[in-house]
């Protein structure tokens, strides 16, 4: 995130690696753990490392479909809206994947910035909930602990359980379901340590939102207990991210 001789990881290029495929601190600077940066910016490097943890279902899902079909993780907004014409030009947000768009913060001491949505889908800012029209610039408020951070509508994210290590087993406690559109999300899953899954020792699990119906269906390895649906929050129906 920094590197070089760039001897620092301001919080916004914290916030900004959570969103890239890999995230790493850099730095010339002996420490470069979360609590070297100084009490200030310590809970919010705190925040979005557990963010990062959190969203390794889903991030590891995208590197499963990265190995199916070279999809990337992070790509230009006309690969996913290709018919506006208004994204062609825009080089400061980007996807994270088919649900996150992220417009990171790149002005020295800026609290807010203007985003544009892409035509075609609504769109939630995933801190507050905020359901908006594509198709249209907005101002976003963006103080030093808040990356300007939206989701697209039928948008399926699972979130893994708190983990403070990549060693440590995780399980999904939680599957986040964006309305506004159908969507799917294939959810992929294995060691984490071996190569097991050359010779398929790996679970796959697919899920569809139909939106007309407000249903979300489940189909794969083993199938959906009562237990695994408890975890599914319909955005919009909750309080927003803290």
């Amino acid at each position: 995130m920094c590197g070089g001789h760039v001897n620092c990881i301001p919080a916004s290029r914290f916030e900004w690696g959570v969103f890239q495929p890999v995230m790493r601190a850099h730095g010339e600077r002996e420490h470069n753990e979360v609590w070297a940066y100084g009490k200030q910016a310590e809970p919010i490097l705190e925040k979005y490392l557990r963010l990062r943890y959190q969203l390794l279902p889903y991030t590891y899902s995208l590197a499963y479909q990265t190995y199916l079909n070279g999809s990337p993780f992070m790509r230009a907004l006309f690969m996913d809206f290709p018919n506006d014409p208004k994204v062609t030009n825009i080089t400061d947000e980007y996807m994270f994947g088919p649900a996150f768009l992220v417009a990171p913060v790149t002005d020295q001491g800026a609290t807010s910035r203007k985003v544009y949505l892409p035509a075609g889908t609504d769109w939630y800012n995933y801190w507050t909930n905020e359901r908006s029209k594509g198709g249209q610039t907005v101002e976003v408020s963006a103080p030093i602990n808040t990356i300007p951070l939206f989701v697209r509508a039928g948008s399926i994210i699972p979130l893994g359980s708190e983990v403070l290590s990549t060693d440590d087993p995780q399980t999904i406690v939680r599957v986040l379901v964006y309305p506004g559109s159908d969507g799917d999300f294939t959810i992929y899953n294995d060691d984490g340590k071996t190569y097991a899954y050359e010779t398929g020792s790996s679970q796959i699990s697919h899920l569809h939102w139909n939106d007309a119906a407000g249903q979300l269906t489940h189909d794969g390895a083993d199938a959906w207990t009562g237990t695994e649906s408890s975890i599914v929050t319909v955005v919009g129906l909750e309080p927003p991210h803290p």
